[in-house]
């Protein structure tokens, strides 16, 4: 079957994408707008998730995911966040509170666990981040881990763990905004920045910046303590900061001999080397094949529900684990290099 204008997809046999979606596939490949072997680094493009739907190539397909996933229980969460969204921020105190950028990071960590987030990260936001067409008007991005419950995504691909993922992006959202509001009453601007819709910006880079864990081959975060089952929320300020620095802690290699999430994906979107996307190399899911199944099972979220990392208390032992190994390998190569010598 083909679709996505020139991609060929060879889908498996026991599964294969509902026709009324796919007549409403663009004639433009996902992978293509996204950057798939693109050797030069470009900006991000909207590719999904648009606030206006009519304004990507996959807008009508993106409107067929609500009509097809209408439970009430998101419905419900939905209309939540929106009620979230509306709230109008504090206004901003006159007169900031004083602190240095080290004193302000440790101040918004605390705060941000207070109102439940699970991780934080803090990065300087970076132009390239920003999506075509758009600027970043802030200098900080505060990262938020938001944990969803990794017995509820065990039901993935089933509806449940589609509400869990939507359920977690309104807390994201709630946590957000309460944090931007708390920043504001300091005297210090902000704004808050939440999925699923599409911002100014990616934050899967700013994540990886502020510490909060590696791109996996399943192409979502990797966090030490949360594996990926998380969701990602942000605020963004100008005021200083003392950012923090990428937690590279293995799961990049880990990835590259691990299938557990590739063998699990039903359309195998899951690819199994790195590929060039805008001029880097980095895990990529395969757009084209990804999303009909994605779509027509509420967000998936079995690749996510599988790692190894996810399981609660095991992201941690694989850490221990993946140190060890690491630190043989360094003293295996010295003692090589001392013999060589």
């Amino acid at each position: 079957m083909a679709w996505g204008g020139k991609v060929m997809v060879k889908l498996p046999k026991n599964w294969q994408p509902d026709p009324e979606q796919m007549a409403l596939w663009p004639d433009v490949s996902g992978n293509d707008i996204n950057g798939l072997d693109e050797a030069v680094f470009r900006r991000p493009r909207h590719v999904y998730w648009a606030s206006e739907p009519d304004s990507i190539a996959h807008g009508a397909v993106q409107r067929w995911f609500y009509r097809r996933n209408d439970n009430p229980a998101f419905a419900r969460e939905r209309a939540i966040r929106a009620e979230v969204q509306a709230r109008k921020l504090p206004d901003l105190a006159q007169v900031p509170a004083p602190g240095s950028p080290g004193e302000w990071s440790a101040r918004i960590k605390a705060e941000a666990a207070l109102l439940g987030a699970e991780a934080v990260g803090i990065a300087r936001i970076r132009p390239e981040w920003a999506f075509e067409g758009h600027e970043i008007g802030w200098c900080f991005i505060v990262v938020l881990g938001i944990a969803m419950d990794y017995d509820t995504m065990q039901a993935a691909p089933e509806q449940e763990a589609g509400i869990e993922v939507v359920r977690q992006y309104t807390r994201g959202a709630e946590i957000s905004k309460r944090l931007a509001g708390w920043l504001r009453e300091q005297g210090h601007d902000a704004a808050p920045e939440h999925g699923p819709m599409a911002g100014e910006m990616v934050l899967l880079p700013a994540a990886i910046a502020a510490g909060m864990g590696e791109l996996g081959k399943h192409g979502s975060l990797i966090h030490r303590e949360l594996g990926s089952c998380f969701r990602l929320a942000g605020v963004l300020t100008d005021m200083e900061l003392a950012p923090d620095a990428p937690d590279e802690f293995g799961a990049d290699g880990f990835c590259t001999n691990c299938r557990i999430c590739a063998d699990h994906c039903p359309p195998m979107a899951i690819l199994p080397e790195k590929q060039t996307v805008r001029g880097v190399q980095k895990w990529y899911v395969d757009f084209d094949r990804c999303l009909p199944f994605f779509n027509e099972t509420a967000g998936c979220g079995i690749c996510v529900a599988v790692c190894p990392f996810s399981r609660p208390g095991v992201g941690a032992n694989l850490v221990a684990k993946l140190a060890r190994r690491r630190e043989r390998e360094s003293r295996e190569g010295a003692e090589g290099a001392v013999k060589a010598g």
